[in-house]
């Protein structure tokens, strides 16, 4: 493939598997809730990498980003009555503007652990677009419904 030949792809896989060897600093989980609560979502669950729950998962995982220890789950409510409109553009509009809010608590939630010197990744919620992976392989990054399964979440 391409892309994994390409020598920015080389150098941050490179990276990753150098920060493999490094040990990030221990993690509060009760701090690593409030703050992904204090971002905005409804609800958060935590899977460590190596859970029986995540073996369908881990090589996808590790391979988004190879130094993965752990995933962090989390849901935002949606306004259902939205959902359920007949009206396409009002469910529509729903579902976009929970999929934004998602990315944008993830995205905090990353900043604030990097701050910590805890290295992230912070994969989209939704909109496949590893094309090249397709039809022989999944066209997204992550697969969100068995993680929060695993994470408690359903």
């Amino acid at each position: 493939m391409f892309m994994r030949n390409h020598p920015t792809v080389v150098k941050m896989t490179d990276l990753a598997e150098s920060l493999q060897d490094e040990t990030p600093p221990p993690v509060d989980i009760a701090w690593l809730r409030e703050l992904v609560l204090a971002e905005g979502a409804d609800d958060v669950g935590f899977v460590s990498l190596d859970r029986p729950e995540l073996d369908d998962q881990r090589e996808d995982l590790l391979t988004v980003y190879p130094a993965t220890k752990a995933v962090i789950s989390f849901v935002v409510k949606m306004n259902k009555e939205s959902t359920r409109s007949t009206f396409r553009s009002v469910a529509n509009h729903e579902f976009h503007s929970a999929g934004d809010d998602v990315d944008h608590i993830a995205r905090r939630v990353a900043k604030a652990l990097n701050e910590q010197g805890i290295p992230t990744v912070n994969p989209p919620m939704a909109f496949p677009m590893e094309m090249d992976r397709f039809p022989g392989g999944k066209p997204w990054t992550v697969s969100h419904k068995p993680i929060a399964v695993a994470a408690g979440l359903g």
